[in-house]
C-alpha cells in the first residue's frame, strides 16, 4: 500500500523547528472520575527563531511565532488508571463513545480481558489511549503525525502496560457526501498503517495495541526520528536552491517488525568477553548426571512427597526434542526451591559451557547445533538484557511461556546477541541450554581436546 507523499517544496517550514508542548490540568481535589481518567493535550507548534530571516522577508505572522510559536497541530491522549476504586468502563463511557469503544474491547468486567492478557507480555498497569492526532492541511502528507504520536507515547506511557488506538477519520472532508463505506475503509486502512509504523498491532474490533514492554516501539521511534531529520535536511537543501528542489520524500516506508539490536560500527565494535569455563563444569552438562543430582536433592530435602514425586515424574519425560516450556506448566505449583532444582536439573547456564571454538568455527558444532537454548530476551525484542533460567544469576527468570527458545546454532548465528552492548547478561551469559545427550557431550569434549 502506498503512503501519502508530498514534495518537499510544499513544506511550509523546516520541520526541525516544530516543538511539542504538553498540558494537563488537575483540580486540587479530584472529583467525579478525575483520578481514574486523565486527559493530556499535546500542542504541535512552529517556532520562529529570533535570528531567523525568512526568504521572502518576515511578516506579522512570523513575529507572532517568535515567542510561543504558532500551533500547527495537536494530539489528545487519555490515561486510564487502574486500582482507583472506580469502574473504568463506566468512566470511559461517561467521557465519550470513542473511548468507551476502545475500553470495552480491552476490559472484561473492569479487568483486562483474557485476549488482552494474551496479546500483552506484562498486562499489569495503566492503559494509555491515543485518541486524536491532528495537523493543519499545510503540514499533512509528510509523515509527521506518527512521529509526534510516537514521541507523545514515549513520554506519557510510563507505568502503562499498553497503548490503545482505534484508527479512524479525525475530521470530515469538505463534502460529507464523499464519506462512503469504501472511502471510510480506505482511510482507516491508511491510518492503521501509520500507527503500525510506530509499533501498534491489530487487536480486536478495529482496536490496535502497542506493547510498552517491547523493544520494538523504541527501535521504530528512532527510525521515525531519522525520517524527520532527513525531511528537515531535504527542506533546507530545497530552501537553499539545492538539487532536491523538486524531490518528494516518502516518510514511514518501513513496516513494523520486531528487530534485534543493530551491530555497532566497526570502529567501536568490541567483542563480548567470553569466560574461561572450569573443566569440572563440563562433567555436569549431561542429562544423566543432572537427573541423578535432582534425585539426591529430593532425598535429602524437606519438600513434600507429592511435590518431589511430581518433579521427578515430569523431569523423566524430558527428551532432547522436548520443549521444556510445556513441561514447566506441570510443575508450576510445586515448592519454589524444588522448582529451581527442577530447572537446574534440565538446563545448564550458558557460562558452564565453553563456546570459544564453536564461535570461531560454526562447522564444529556437529550434534551440538540442535541443542535447545532458553533465555528471557534472546532476540533483543524486549527492553533490557537477556538472562538465564533458575538461580544462577540474581536476575535469572523462571521457565514459563514468556521464555524465548531457539537452537544453539541459531544463537551463535545471531550476532546481535554477542555484541558488547547487546542483550546478554555478562554474568550468566544470558541463556540456558537443555542438558546434553551422551553423544553431544562426547562430541563437545572431543572438540575441546582437539582445539586445546
Amino acid at each position: 500500500m502506498s503512503l501519502l507523499r508530498r514534495p518537499v517544496s510544499e513544506l511550509p517550514g523546516d520541520p526541525a523547528r516544530l516543538q511539542l508542548t504538553y498540558t494537563h490540568g488537575q483540580p486540587a481535589i479530584p472529583y467525579d472520575y478525575e483520578d481514574t481518567l486523565e486527559h493530556w493535550g499535546v500542542s504541535v507548534r512552529y517556532i520562529h527563531d529570533e535570528d531567523m530571516e525568512c526568504a521572502g522577508g518576515c511578516t506579522e505572522a512570523c513575529e507572532g511565532s517568535k515567542d510561543d510559536g504558532s500551533e500547527v497541530g495537536r494530539l489528545s491522549l487519555w490515561r486510564l488508571r487502574d486500582h482507583t476504586g472506580a469502574d473504568r468502563w463506566m468512566v470511559a463511557d461517561s467521557e465519550s463513545g470513542d473511548l468507551e469503544g476502545i475500553v470495552s474491547t480491552v476490559l472484561d468486567h473492569d479487568e483486562y480481558s483474557a485476549a488482552f492478557e494474551e496479546a500483552i507480555e506484562c498486562p499489569v498497569g495503566d492503559l494509555l489511549i491515543l485518541d486524536r492526532v491532528f495537523l493543519t492541511k499545510a503540514w499533512r502528507g509528510f509523515g509527521l503525525g506518527p512521529v509526534f504520536a510516537a514521541e507523545a507515547v514515549r513520554r506519557l506511557s510510563g507505568g502503562c502496560c499498553a497503548v490503545a488506538a482505534e484508527p479512524g477519520l479525525g475530521e470530515w472532508p469538505d463534502n460529507r457526501d464523499d464519506i462512503t463505506d469504501a472511502y471510510r475503509a480506505t482511510a482507516t486502512k491508511k491510518i492503521a498503517a501509520l500507527w503500525e509504523s510506530i509499533g501498534f498491532h491489530p487487536f480486536r474490533n478495529g482496536v490496535q495495541l502497542l506493547d510498552t514492554s517491547l523493544q520494538e516501539p523504541d527501535d521504530l521511534l528512532r527510525q521515525r526520528r531519522n525520517d524527520l531529520m532527513e525531511l528537515s535536511a531535504a527542506y533546507q537543501e530545497h530552501a537553499a536552491g539545492g538539487p532536491q528542489a523538486d524531490a518528494s520524500v516518502t516518510i514511514l516506508p518501513t513496516p513494523a517488525v520486531h528487530t534485534a539490536p543493530k551491530p555497532a560500527p566497526a570502529s567501536v565494535k568490541q567483542a563480548a568477553a567470553v569466560p574461561v569455563v572450569p573443566r569440572d563444569h563440563h562433567e555436569h552438562l549431561t542429562a544423566d548426571t543432572s537427573l541423578d543430582g535432582l534425585k539426591k536433592d529430593c532425598d535429602s530435602s524437606g519438600w513434600s512427597p507429592s511435590d518431589r514425586a511430581a518433579a521427578l515424574r515430569v523431569a523423566a519425560q524430558a527428551t532432547h526434542a522436548t520443549d521444556l516450556r510445556d513441561l514447566a506448566t506441570q510443575v508450576k505449583d510445586i515448592h519454589f526451591g524444588l522448582r529451581q532444582a527442577w530447572e537446574a536439573a534440565l538446563t545448564f547456564p550458558g557460562r558452564f559451557i565453553d563456546l570459544r571454538p564453536f564461535r570461531a568455527d560454526h562447522a564444529l558444532l556437529g550434534p551440538l547445533a540442535e541443542i535447545p537454548v532458553y533465555g528471557s530476551n534472546l532476540t533483543g525484542r524486549y527492553q533490557g538484557r537477556s538472562h538465564s533460567l533458575g538461580g544462577d544469576c540474581q536476575h535469572s527468570r523462571r521457565l514459563d511461556r514468556h521464555t524465548e527458545r531457539m537452537t544453539l546454532a541459531q544463537l551463535l548465528a545471531h550476532e546481535g546477541f554477542w555484541e558488547w552492548n547487546g542483550p546478554a547478561c555478562s554474568f550468566c551469559q544470558g541463556w540456558s541450554g537443555q542438558r546434553l545427550t551422551r553423544a553431544q557431550h562426547a562430541h563437545y569434549l572431543s572438540v575441546l581436546s582437539e582445539t586445546g
